[in-house]
């Protein structure tokens, strides 16, 4: 990865955000920029770090760095950082339920994308994703890349409530709903395991870097789970 490609602009009045201006490799880069975040962490006088897809915003404490030092602590953290990332360590295997109640947008979207409802479903279900980062709400999981075909915009509306363990599609991604959320998504199935445990040390099973693959289930199987789990 050539380090020159980001932008680093500041971000507030304690803050800086360094942003790849182009995105060459798409999993690669949310791996670069969450090392980034995580590296920053450990740094005295970062009060936090969060990376996104292509980039990290960086915060810290006035009263223990000047704006310049902070700045240098955030470029010496890209240059620090390696870029040659081994495969994952970890592989998370989610069963799915696609289409019927659980996948609503599943037959629309197909349709947008020129897919039969069968297609769609086995596109989605035969690719491993990668974890590319955790946000927006907490524990949602951003995963991918999806296969070109499968490659949509959000929807026109928002869903003001999209149903716990909810796996949507838009862009060049896939995503999970592990808590009720608004979400602007395709929903195209949900899985009936719990993403979410307040009592667990890490109370959401994803975490960047992490391999995903999806198992399709029948309703059935999904009502099974689901008792199982409870």
């Amino acid at each position: 990865m050539n380090k020159n490609r980001f932008d680093i602009k500041s971000f507030g009045e304690n803050g800086w955000i360094a942003t790849i201006h182009d995105d060459a490799d798409l999993v690669a880069d949310a791996l670069f920029v969450n090392t980034v975040a995580k590296t920053l962490r450990t740094k005295p006088g970062i009060i936090d770090a969060v990376a996104g897809i292509d980039s990290v915003t960086m915060r810290y404490a006035p009263s223990a760095l000047s704006n310049d030092a902070a700045q240098i602590t955030l470029v010496e953290a890209i240059e620090n950082t390696p870029t040659d990332f081994s495969e994952p360590t970890t592989t998370i295997e989610i069963p799915i339920c696609y289409g019927t109640e659980y996948g609503p947008d599943t037959e629309e979207i197909a349709n947008t994308l020129g897919l039969e409802k069968g297609e769609l479903i086995k596109l989605h279900a035969a690719s491993a994703y990668r974890v590319l980062a955790v946000g927006f709400a907490p524990g949602f999981a951003y995963l991918g890349p999806t296969d070109e075909t499968l490659h949509c915009n959000r929807r026109d509306t928002p869903r003001p409530q999209v149903a716990a363990g909810s796996v949507g599609i838009a862009g060049n991604m896939t995503g999970i709903y592990p808590l009720p959320s608004p979400g602007g998504w395709h929903i195209i199935g949900r899985t009936p395991i719990p993403l979410f445990d307040p009592l667990a040390e890490e109370p959401f099973i994803f975490h960047p870097g992490a391999e995903v693959r999806f198992r399709e289930i029948t309703e059935d199987e999904f009502g099974a789970l689901s008792e199982a789990s409870r």
